[in-house]
């Protein structure tokens, strides 16, 4: 295979990618070609073309008389396949069952995924609870809500300030959260250890959130509790933060900083 060849190989990669992730972003709705072609800047051949071929590997569904594009049932198999194994997920799954049932409310573990925070599991109470990220696999931006700013307050300041940079305008639909407002937060969140949300963001829905560090590659995600407003009283915050603590401590010696997949998405 020479240069070119190669080039065009990574360039089709690239592209299959991207389509994929604008298919996932769209939901349960998906997206038609049309759409896809406009989101993506691709001509209508080429992205019928990966479309089809997305669709052949059941990476995409799409369903005889639907012009929309959906997840496919392939994707299902490789994140149950990555869900197992070493990583947070595996080691937090006890600790998350016994949160739930200690403190009866909705449970939240996240990773850090470069700028982003993406839920890897939860853990719902009684009443399922809206949360910014939705369901396992939801992401958003470091510096929204808890979980994510619980990530983002114990990273090095430099680096700490270049994601704040590149998710600045990422934040724009939420306007209360000015650039004076979000390095508040963080300074805030590492000055006392956790981060909590009184419910600024989702009406009536607050939370709590609780860094997880890895020795020799820093934090690497988030433990945290997705709370009615009202049951955040000072006393429930400092007792949820005590829980929450004492089970990340107790997972923390566990992991390991050769674990490679604690630590490729922090790049």
């Amino acid at each position: 295979m020479n240069d070119a060849q190669g080039k065009n190989g990574v360039q089709l990669l690239d592209r299959a990618v991207m389509l994929l992730d604008l298919v996932a972003d769209a939901g349960s709705d998906g997206l038609a070609l049309k759409a896809l072609c406009e989101l993506s800047g691709l001509n209508k051949v080429t992205c019928h073309r990966i479309l089809n071929s997305l669709v052949d590997h059941q990476l995409l569904h799409k369903a005889q008389g639907d012009k929309c594009y959906r997840l496919g049932t392939k994707l299902l198999i490789y994140g149950a396949k990555a869900a197992k194994g070493p990583g947070l997920r595996r080691h937090f799954q006890p600790a998350l069952e016994r949160l739930r049932q200690l403190t009866g409310e909705t449970v939240m573990l996240m990773a850090r995924d470069r700028d982003d925070s993406v839920c890897i599991d939860r853990y719902d109470s009684e009443f399922q609870m809206q949360t910014l990220t939705g369901s396992i696999g939801g992401s958003v931006p470091l510096g929204l809500g808890p979980g994510s700013l619980a990530i983002l307050s114990f990273i090095d300041a430099e680096q700490q300030q270049a994601i704040l940079e590149r998710n600045f305008h990422r934040l724009q639909k939420w306007p209360s959260l000015t650039r004076d407002k979000l390095q508040l937060l963080v300074e805030q969140t590492a000055g006392r250890g956790y981060a909590l949300d009184p419910g600024e963001l989702l009406p009536g829905i607050g939370g709590v959130s609780v860094p997880i560090r890895v020795a020799g590659a820093g934090v690497v995600g988030s433990l945290g509790l997705t709370v009615l407003s009202p049951r955040l009283t000072p006393e429930n915050v400092q007792r949820y933060v005590a829980l929450m603590q004492e089970e990340v401590a107790n997972v923390e010696p566990m992991l390991s900083p050769l674990d490679t997949r604690l630590r490729a998405s922090m790049g």
